[in-house]
């Protein structure tokens, strides 16, 4: 058994700073386990925003705010930790992107993801990802999406070509399109035969976190409150699906 930490949490209004400080109370006062994974929502320390000013963008880099507060996280509770921000990145018309770090229980970064499908005016100013990328966490191979991309069927299937186990979806998504949220996180798990973990913000506006098994069976799903949620994995559970009803591996 393994367990991942999803961390509904609201930003502060004051800044990243006071956002990593909230966040790692909330983190505390769950107290993980060691060797589990905490999982932040999309742009967790400034809250989700298509146009971001260049303060609230950094580069990605051991010196940079988020990537040492992530990664002092990870060194501290000894568990792996995924969260990430805006990536400040020129290119072009392009000022930024949309990404997430994992590390591992020692601080040590394993990937960054970058998200592949900027939502609505957010591809005004962010660069799309080119790659998926995957980390090794508890025997599970994990595979990180962000938000927007949940909608493309084709990366997940990619993906599960390449062995995972268990995707993450680290999101802000809305509340009046919740229906959507938790049938396309279902929808992955079902046809990727694998865990699939949405983490969303908290608030009445926004959908909330929810996590599916290899057969798509809900296995957990958040209220609206901000708090740290614990769901537990079995990587069995995901050889069994497999074995039971074998699907074929997509062809591309």
């Amino acid at each position: 058994m393994a367990n991942a930490y999803l961390i509904q949490m609201q930003p502060a209004k004051t800044g990243k700073a006071d956002s990593f400080t909230h966040a790692r109370e909330l983190i505390l006062r769950a107290n993980p386990a060691p060797e589990s994974l905490l999982i932040f929502p999309e742009m967790f320390a400034t809250g989700f925003t298509t146009h971001p000013t260049l303060s609230d963008s950094e580069k990605i880099s051991a010196d940079a705010p988020t990537f040492c507060f992530l990664q002092n996280l990870a060194s501290e509770t000894k568990c792996h930790v995924l969260g990430g921000g805006i990536e400040n990145f020129s290119s072009g018309n392009f000022r930024f992107r949309n990404w997430t770090i994992a590390f591992d229980k020692n601080g040590s970064p394993l990937t960054i993801y970058r998200k592949r499908h900027p939502f609505a005016s957010e591809a005004e100013e962010f660069s799309a990802g080119t790659e998926i990328v995957n980390f090794n966490w508890q025997n599970f191979s994990v595979f990180p999406f962000i938000c927007f991309d949940l909608r493309f069927p084709e990366d997940f299937r990619r993906a599960r070509k390449m062995g995972a186990d268990l995707i993450t979806v680290q999101a802000e998504w809305p509340r009046s399109r919740d229906l959507h949220f938790k049938t396309l996180l279902r929808a992955r798990a079902i046809e990727n035969q694998c865990y699939v973990l949405g983490c969303g913000r908290a608030g009445e506006g926004f959908a909330n976190s929810a996590a599916y098994d290899p057969n798509g069976e809900e296995i957990f799903k958040a209220d609206a409150s901000e708090s740290v949620f614990c769901v537990s994995l079995f990587l069995e559970k995901v050889k069994e699906a497999r074995r039971n009803f074998p699907l074929p591996l997509p062809q591309f």
